[in-house]
């Protein structure tokens, strides 16, 4: 397929008058009013070969639309990654290798990938177009399915991997969630992105973050045959033929779910109407031992075909299906489209599309109300541009007046409700404006299925406004030349207000600079309005900090004072003002009061140093052998200087770029030559701690596997990721984006994202789990992260009185 030239201009002709446009700069298949005679067209309607003919699904990466291949005259599924990402080279070499393993298959039961290629910055994927439902959602809607049906979908499957193997491909990740049952009753295989050629060498070592369908020899590390993909197909018809899965594996040990797997599944005594050939045959696909299962998948078909034919006589056709299974079916673009937690919207496509000609566009998605009632769509309309300039207090009036009025349309009200909620943010509102974004979110705008892109920005934005935390900066990735701007604009007020000045600041300045598409005007004023808010962050960041050592109160009082008036938002940066003024009179009283007391003269004493900078939880810390110490005058001029110098090594590990090598950093502590005996033993205990840390990666796997982590993934370089963690190891991590999973070495992901993780997937902490949380806690430590872990500290050191007393070491360097 010939590739358009990136830098040529993309024009078309408007249908109506004729008149060539530009539309370089528009989404596929948007909506726009013709600037020339103002009919309402679609642009963009082609990629590559293939002709749009209307949308099927969006995701927060990427769109997918309902195509006609134009050369072989077929309808297919088109999956086009946005923009952004359609420059992201290492994301494109995940597409193209789950894409180019898939169609290395042709096989009834496996989805069909027809190409891929680029046009014009975007990267797209052809693939089968099915009416279909995944037998996940299928055991969801209707708990345990009939055993003929099963059976009819495991003879399919067994097909699909029987060709795959025929290629040297093993599966590595069959679950009810990756086999897909069309309406016509064929069973299609999906997500060959783990797929591994047989013989190959998986260097990987991973964990399957799903426990109830991993082979139990995964667990111990063996390397991966096609017997263990017919152990998790065993287990998968287990789960549909029982509508449970077959263990109860919510545990946090490792040993606790090998002992799980050696027990004997008893179908029978989950699903007792089976029949006994059935019993059999799934609890030999899930024996223990490799060499107990079935010893090829030409076996396991003909078995499959004996069991249906014997019990329910039924014959196979040279289709290998003979009875049809009925559903509702939903429209699902083969292994790319799965209602995954990787932040798929699908929606049912009821034939023609619904959504009416009449509604045009404000940019990339956003539809203009345009409902009839011009009272509704004329105090709408007027809302929005008072909200665009910047006069919020009469756009936030007549917001209140549509989201109050049950009879206005859903899609007004949607937005309605955050427009006010963003307005709520900029007064200081918090309470209030979280409540609206949860109102979008009750309001279930995935009903107003017209507007897709509108809606899963609504959907993503929403869910991040509501959350009562701050976001992080690099989490936010709404597009800056659409609608999604907005969002840009939301989420830096919400860490304005919330006292994260420098991320807020640092969000609305990628929302000034946002490439505003010409026919959003009030979005283009709107970026005005970020203009008082970025230059009250120069004065905040020029004021004092005001402390007990400073000698010039009354000067810093001063000049807070005058900050206080000329500060021109309301909320956080004037609340952050006062606070100060406040604790400068408290600076001043307490030094009133000091002056009636003699200080007290410091006598010698064998005492531990203080660990009140990590919290009054620490317990007192041993003093190290021969080390004394004066309660009040902290180290002498010798431990003073060789404390400078290890904090000179400890910066200069923290700030350097790329995955530490914990091993060279001890190497380097030990090689530092320090006299005292405190010194001496901080440079032991941050040795120990990067041992600790060395630790941390084999560790955060364990929890990975133990604790599935889905949402946001940040790499050291490109945007952040909506994805699903399914399998880790030490030195990689295999993150499925809602196309299929992928392996992706470690070193990739940004640390402190690792720390993040490791925060929501680690074991509870215990005594018996405090060393997974010790290498946490050392590894953001050694990577500059320190902030994220300091809450856990206290915890840890209540259970773990050795890690108490080396941490209070360690904090002798603050």
């Amino acid at each position: 397929m010939e590739e358009s030239a990136e830098n040529t201009p993309l024009l078309m002709h408007c249908p109506e008058c004729g008149k060539a446009l530009d539309v370089s700069g528009l989404a596929p298949y948007a909506k726009i009013e013709c600037p020339h005679c103002a009919a309402v067209i679609r642009v963009r309607t082609t990629m590559g070969q293939y002709e749009i003919t209307g949308p099927l699904g969006e995701g927060g990466m990427s769109q997918v639309f309902r195509a006609l291949d134009r050369n072989l005259g077929r309808e297919v599924a088109l999956k086009i990654l946005h923009q952004s990402l359609s420059q992201d080279e290492a994301l494109i070499a995940m597409f193209e290798r789950e894409a180019k393993l898939t169609a290395s298959i042709v096989h009834p039961n496996v989805v069909k990938v027809y190409t891929v290629g680029r046009d014009h910055g975007y990267f797209f994927i052809a693939m089968e177009l099915l009416q279909a439902i995944s037998l996940e959602q299928l055991i969801a809607d209707r708990g345990a399915l009939s055993e003929t049906e099963v059976l009819g979908i495991a003879l399919g499957v067994a097909r699909g991997l029987d060709a795959a193997y025929g290629e040297q491909l093993i599966h590595r990740d069959i679950k009810p969630g990756n086999l897909l049952v069309t309406d016509e009753g064929t069973t299609k295989l999906v997500d060959f992105g783990l797929a591994l050629q047989q013989g190959g060498e998986d260097l990987s070592e991973d964990l399957w973050a799903t426990p109830f369908y991993v082979p139990p020899e995964k667990l111990d590390g063996l390397p991966d045959t096609f017997l263990g993909d017919i152990y998790s197909l065993g287990a998968t018809l287990y789960h549909a033929l029982a509508g449970k899965p077959p263990f109860d594996a919510n545990t946090s040990s490792m040993d606790e779910l090998r002992a799980i797997k050696k027990k004997t599944v008893d179908l029978k005594a989950a699903a007792p109407g089976l029949s006994k050939p059935t019993i059999r045959l799934v609890e030999k696909m899930m024996a223990y031992s490799p060499g107990d299962r079935v010893h090829s998948y030409g076996e396991l078909i003909a078995q499959l075909e004996e069991v249906r034919r014997r019990q329910f006589g039924i014959e196979e056709t040279g289709r290998g299906r003979s009875r049809k299974t009925r559903f509702k079916a939903v429209l699902v673009v083969g292994t790319l489209v799965l209602v995954t937690a990787a932040a798929w919207i699908i929606f049912a496509i009821q034939g023609q599309e619904t959504e009416a000609e009449g509604d045009l566009t404000l940019g990339a998605g956003e539809r203009v109300i345009s409902l009839g009632d011009q009272t509704i769509s004329g105090i709408f309309q007027s809302a929005r541009d008072q909200f665009g300039s910047g006069r919020f207090r009469e756009a936030g009036e007549n917001f209140t007046r549509l989201v109050g009025d049950k009879t206005v349309p859903a899609s007004t009200r949607i937005w309605s409700h955050f427009f006010l909620g963003t307005i709520q943010l900029f007064e200081g509102e918090e309470a209030r404006a979280r409540e609206s974004f949860e109102s979008i979110l009750d309001l279930k705008p995935e009903a107003e299925a017209g507007n897709l892109e509108a809606i899963a920005f609504l959907e993503r934005a929403a869910a991040m406004l509501a959350d009562p935390l701050p976001v992080l900066a690099e989490d936010v990735d709404f597009s800056s030349d659409s609608i999604e701007a907005l969002g840009l604009f939301a989420a830096g007020l919400k860490n304005w207000q919330a006292g994260q000045f420098a991320s807020g600041a640092e969000l609305l300045q990628r929302f000034s600079a946002a490439g505003i598409p010409a026919d959003l005007t009030w979005l283009s004023l709107l970026q005005g309005t970020a203009k008082p808010i970025l230059e009250d962050w120069v004065l905040l960041q020029s004021l004092p900090n005001p402390t007990a050592a400073a000698a010039d109160l009354p000067a810093q009082s001063e000049a807070l004072k005058k900050a206080a008036k000329i500060l021109r938002t309301p909320g956080a940066a004037p609340r952050l003002v006062r606070l100060r003024i406040q604790r400068i009179a408290e600076i001043e009283e307490l030094a009133q009061k000091a002056l009636a007391h003699e200080p007290v003269t410091g006598t010698l004493v064998a005492s531990a140093p203080s660990t009140s900078a990590v919290g009054t939880h620490l317990p007192p810390a041993s003093p190290a052998s021969g080390e004394t110490r004066v309660d009040d005058g902290g180290p002498n001029p010798d431990e003073l200087a060789e404390i400078e110098r290890c904090k000179t090594v400890l910066v200069s590990v923290q700030s350097r770029a790329g995955m530490p090598v914990f091993s060279e950093i001890a190497q380097e502590l030990r090689s530092a030559a320090f006299v005292t005996p405190l010194v001496s033993s901080i440079r032991d205990e941050l040795v120990r701690g990067c041992e600790c840390a060395a630790e941390y990666p084999a560790r955060l796997a364990e929890g990975f596997a133990l604790n599935p982590y889905e949402g946001v993934i940040r790499r050291r370089n490109g945007r952040p990721l909506e994805a699903a963690v399914t399998k880790a190891s030490a030195e990689t991590l295999v993150i499925d984006l809602g196309f299929g999973p992928n392996e992706v070495g470690l070193v990739e992901f940004a640390p402190d994202w690792l720390v993040e993780a490791g925060l929501q997937t680690l074991p509870i902490l215990t005594a018996g789990t405090a060393g997974d949380w010790e290498s946490l806690v050392y590894f953001g430590f050694f990577t500059g992260h320190a902030p994220l872990i300091f809450p856990k500290v206290d915890e840890l050191a209540a259970v773990d009185p050795a890690f108490a007393k080396g941490w209070a070491l360690v904090q002798r360097l603050r």
